[in-house]
């Protein structure tokens, strides 16, 4: 028989998170119950070697992220399949038990809104499902898979089913193909992590894109998710972007990947992962969620 739970991880030159990520599935999870694969995008770090040292089932294939989360839903024989990404680290291991109690009736996903990351909002993602954490009863949510055109697999070109991921934002389309086939989906609320007293970063040069609020916070972009009063999981954003840089450095990422200094993502991810190792993550009140 499939074990109970199913956990798919997206990758591509994730070493920096993947331990984290993996060691609180190991650390929230019982193992008997629960297959943990690994699609790998060609990694060219230690993401792969990483993986396996947790007996992660690997991968290894040209993938987007869209093709990849379709791809780990196909592979999920479980009751419950959880598609995350490298840097989601699971918090409580009652998270499964807590989103278990809500697939109720006709209720087919749990996941967080899609509405920011740190103190960057987005509430035209208000009843959007966001992407790092996707949670289904897998059953139910393969109703809405439907053709994809073809896809060529050990040499032959046969025709390929998946969840349809299309869209501008992959996720953000759900709602309405559960709709269509009578089912819904429970969204899950976030936190940002603690404002701190004085700012964790301040850049040396004129950074473009920088906002002062974003360092009033000890884990930056970081969010934390809740339901029903239970902090399940954190989600850092930005994880491929953690190569080492001095803390003055004046480097930034591309515009389109947000153009925000590399030396402050390298700073809060560094709070976390430190505070993380030491057993001594600043989790916020749920009474803070947005």
């Amino acid at each position: 028989m499939a074990p109970e739970l199913f956990v798919g991880i997206t990758t591509f030159n994730s070493a920096t998170f993947l331990r984290a990520s993996l060691g609180g599935i190991r650390n929230t999870t019982d193992a008997k119950r629960t297959r943990v694969v690994v699609l790998d995008n060609q990694s060219t770090d230690d993401t792969v070697a990483i993986a396996k040292s947790f007996g992660a089932e690997v991968v290894i294939r040209p993938s987007s992220q869209v093709v990849a989360l379709m791809d780990l839903f196909n592979f999920s024989r479980s009751e419950f399949t959880l598609l995350i990404h490298a840097d989601v680290v699971l918090l409580n291991e009652r998270w499964l038990e807590v989103c278990r109690a809500r697939f109720t009736g006709n209720v087919a996903l749990v996941s967080p809104q899609d509405i920011g990351c740190g103190p960057y909002t987005r509430p035209w993602g208000a009843g959007k499902p966001e992407s790092s954490f996707l949670l289904f009863r897998t059953k139910l949510a393969r109703k809405i898979r439907r053709w994809q055109g073809w896809r060529r697999r050990l040499g032959l070109r046969l025709p390929y089913r998946g969840i349809d991921l299309s869209g501008d934002h992959i996720t953000w389309n759900l709602p309405q193909k559960l709709e269509e086939q009578g089912l819904t989906w429970t969204p899950m609320q976030v936190l940002t992590s603690r404002r701190m007293p004085e700012p964790i970063y301040t850049p040396r040069f004129d950074a473009p894109m920088w906002k002062q609020e974003l360092a009033a916070y000890r884990y930056g972009l970081g969010n934390f998710y809740a339901l029903d009063g239970v902090i399940t999981h954190y989600h850092n954003w930005y994880e491929r972007a953690l190569e080492q840089v001095p803390d003055d450095s004046d480097r930034t990422l591309k515009p389109e990947s947000g153009g925000l200094p590399v030396a402050f993502l390298q700073t809060y991810s560094r709070n976390f992962l430190g505070d993380l190792a030491r057993g001594a993550v600043d989790i916020p009140n749920v009474e803070d969620a947005r």
